[in-house]
């Protein structure tokens, strides 16, 4: 039985394994280059003395280490995928699994360049990043899934037969909610309250200069939190998709159609997630 689609799936997933790949080698770079201010020690007989940019470093470097390992997984994960190209109708769910680690590397991966700015004290770069990375690349990241759920459909309704119309609306509902969500928040942005750390004013010189105090709360162990649910997450769709490639059905069989509008809907929600926690933890507006 031929249940072919016209999207090639096993050489897309080649390139995106080649691609994730490449991203995870510059991930590697940046932790060992903030490892290397980490390991920097204070002379025998000093008292250290505080430093804004290696406690700032120190938050970001679980998600730097979380970002590279989530990449390498997904990197296997889309090299899985290639080789269980053949058999169509599992290749196909396989892809939106591979869609969901993609998006929640990627966005740590961002994640972590935002924390690494921040770190430099690049506070202008590093809020519009942020902005840009909560509104935006989330929103990119979540019409992605959408489109592995267009080549399932494909696969799952073929020989004249059409999808269930309830499915294009949650989609498409999906979609446009989360367009007018990240368009809101691109202009909400500053008018907003925030939970940000770090004080950011603007000296009499006109210098950018940061504090810290106990008045601004310190959103580590939250990053670290973040950083190694998102490693999991991915970690889980690894295995999920070496499992069903070695034990899934036949050749045309597909998984059931809630399986892959459930991978879509919670795509969604861990891009609202991801956006909310972002717009909330911006650092506090330029004074």
């Amino acid at each position: 039985m031929d249940c072919s689609i016209t999207f090639d799936i096993g050489a897309t997933s080649e390139l995106y394994a080649q691609l994730t790949g490449l991203l995870a080698g510059f991930s590697f770079t940046a932790v060992v280059i903030a490892l290397s201010r980490s390991l920097e020690r204070t002379p025998a007989g000093q008292t250290p003395a505080p430093d804004p940019i290696k406690e700032s470093l120190d938050r970001a470097l679980p998600v730097m280490i979380c970002s590279f390992l989530a990449l390498v997984i997904t990197s296997l994960t889309y090299s899985a995928i290639t080789g269980d190209a053949d058999n169509t109708g599992r290749a196909t769910i396989e892809e939106l699994v591979g869609g969901l680690t993609f998006q929640v590397s990627g966005i740590i991966m961002f994640y972590s360049v935002v924390l690494l700015l921040e770190a430099a004290e690049a506070w202008e770069a590093a809020n519009h990043s942020r902005r840009l990375l909560g509104q935006f690349v989330t929103l990119v990241s979540f019409a992605y899934i959408t489109n592995g759920l267009d080549d399932y459909n494909d696969a799952r309704f073929r020989n004249g037969t059409e999808p269930p119309t309830w499915v294009a609306t949650v989609t498409y509902s999906l979609l446009a909610v989360y367009a007018v969500y990240a368009v809101a928040g691109y202009f909400l942005y500053h008018r907003l309250p925030h939970i940000g750390g770090r004080s950011v004013t603007r000296n009499a010189a006109g210098q950018i200069t940061s504090t810290s105090g106990a008045a601004q709360p310190d959103h580590k162990r939250m990053v670290q939190k973040i950083a190694t649910i998102s490693l999991l997450t991915v970690i889980a769709c690894a295995v999920g998709v070496g499992y069903y490639s070695a034990y899934g059905g036949e050749v045309c069989s597909t998984a059931p159609l809630g399986v892959a509008v459930g991978i879509m809907v919670l795509s969604f929600a861990v891009s609202v997630a991801f956006s909310t926690w972002f717009f909330l933890s911006r650092q506090p507006d330029l004074e």
